[in-house]
């Protein structure tokens, strides 16, 4: 019998009750952000943005606009050597994360409207300021990484 402030998982093991807040569950990570007080956003969705940019394809989609500023689908299809199809999840997935945008213009010359993507400012940040910034931070420290950790 499971006691009642436990809730039972379906492998047999059971979830135990929230602990109280002196406590840290978070695996010794620690992130020292203070985030302004009326944000939109939390630490958890700054997070998932760059989860979500550190993936291939979503950050080759976010170099390319960072390189054109707009680009349609089509226009990224062919500069990646993409199917058009293999580009809507993470073309969604970024803009879930707000990390790029879309615009829809009706004023193409034909019957079809058209949707080009740009990068969102916070896109901009989490490219440059993030992920190019940061890998060239570990790429130029890793020669002494190397000789520090190979002895």
């Amino acid at each position: 019998m499971t006691h009642p402030e436990y809730t039972p998982i379906a492998d047999g093991g059971v979830l135990e009750p929230n602990q109280p807040d002196d406590e840290d569950d978070s695996d010794g990570f620690e992130l020292d952000v203070e985030l302004p007080e009326d944000s939109i956003f939390d630490l958890e969705d700054y997070l998932k943005m760059y989860e979500v940019a550190s993936k291939p394809k979503q950050f080759q989609i976010m170099e390319a606009l960072a390189e054109k500023n707009e680009l349609s689908t089509s226009e990224l299809s062919m500069i990646l050597g993409e199917e058009d199809n293999a580009l809507h999840y993470p073309l969604r997935t970024l803009q879930d994360v707000a990390l790029i945008q879309n615009r829809r213009d009706p004023n193409t010359g034909t019957e079809e409207t058209y949707s080009y993507y740009e990068l969102t400012d916070m896109g901009r940040t989490v490219l440059t300021e993030g992920i190019r910034e940061g890998v060239r931070i570990l790429a130029r420290e890793e020669a002494a990484l190397e000789d520090k950790y190979s002895k």
